[in-house]
């Protein structure tokens, strides 16, 4: 028997990366998921790698930061799958440059990925798990969400990264008498392929990014980037009753890197 048999997950950002792996871990402990991304091509290959294990998944297109898309990906997960038990905020982008050279643009399109879109989610699983036993909820943040790192530039990131961690534990005391749990875990470097996806989406950024972007190595003291399966374990952790006593937490996954 599974962690996770007769429950039900949301992963977003499924399509690759962490995501992917949370994906494949909480299937293979026996859940059902829906994949939710907004490049569905890898979505629906994510779908396809959990049913080839012998999983069960489904995959919806979904932009988090609209509110209807979100409500979407949460009904037909509901109705797929008689309810939804996990949900995992993973779905997140970047940007690059100085406070100074950020347009409006830029930084609201990262706050409403990354933080709206959270809470967005958030949102819509809290309408069914108050009203069917509990479930937990587990955010994405990273670093970022506690400490600046080497680097100064591109604060919306690390302000959305903060506000997802704060929000995790606003959830967290305010749904624990309705058994929902909420914890938010900050990976360090992971490899995934976000820089390929940042780079893609840079199409839409309207900064002017004139200055040089400086170049820092990620040193921990484990010396080396996590693979994403590292961080998934962590993730099916939380979502499971073996932390049913751990609500509100921001769990490191970085390699020792906020310990210096």
């Amino acid at each position: 028997m599974g962690k996770f048999n007769d429950r039900s997950a949301i992963i977003t950002g499924g399509g690759s990366g962490i995501g992917r792996a949370c994906a494949l871990k909480l299937s293979e402990e026996g859940a059902r998921v829906m994949i939710g991304d907004i490049r569905t091509e890898l979505a629906e290959e994510t779908a396809d790698l959990v049913r080839s294990t012998g999983g069960e998944a489904c995959f919806v297109h979904c932009d988090v930061g609209n509110e209807e898309d979100v409500e979407t990906m949460t009904l037909k997960t509901i109705e797929e799958f008689g309810g939804l038990n996990i949900l995992v905020s993973n779905a997140g982008t970047a940007a690059r440059g100085g406070i100074h050279e950020t347009s409006l643009d830029d930084w609201e399109r990262i706050i409403r990925v990354q933080l709206t879109g959270t809470f967005l989610c958030a949102r819509a699983a809290l309408r069914h798990m108050i009203n069917h036993g509990g479930g937990s909820i587990i955010t994405i943040g990273s670093i970022s969400s506690v400490v600046i790192g080497p680097g100064g530039s591109a604060a919306s990131y690390k302000a959305a990264k903060g506000g997802i961690l704060q929000l995790t534990r606003a959830i967290a005391t305010e749904y624990a008498h309705k058994g929902v749990r909420a914890n938010c875990v900050c990976p360090g470097a992971v490899s995934t392929n976000l820089g390929k996806h940042i780079q893609e989406d840079s199409v839409n950024w309207t900064s002017d990014v004139r200055d040089e972007v400086r170049s820092y190595k990620m040193e921990a003291p484990m010396m080396r980037r996590a693979d994403p399966m590292e961080v998934a374990n962590v993730v099916a952790f939380l979502a499971s009753d073996e932390s049913s006593f751990m609500t509100g937490s921001a769990v490191m996954v970085d390699g020792g890197y906020t310990a210096i």
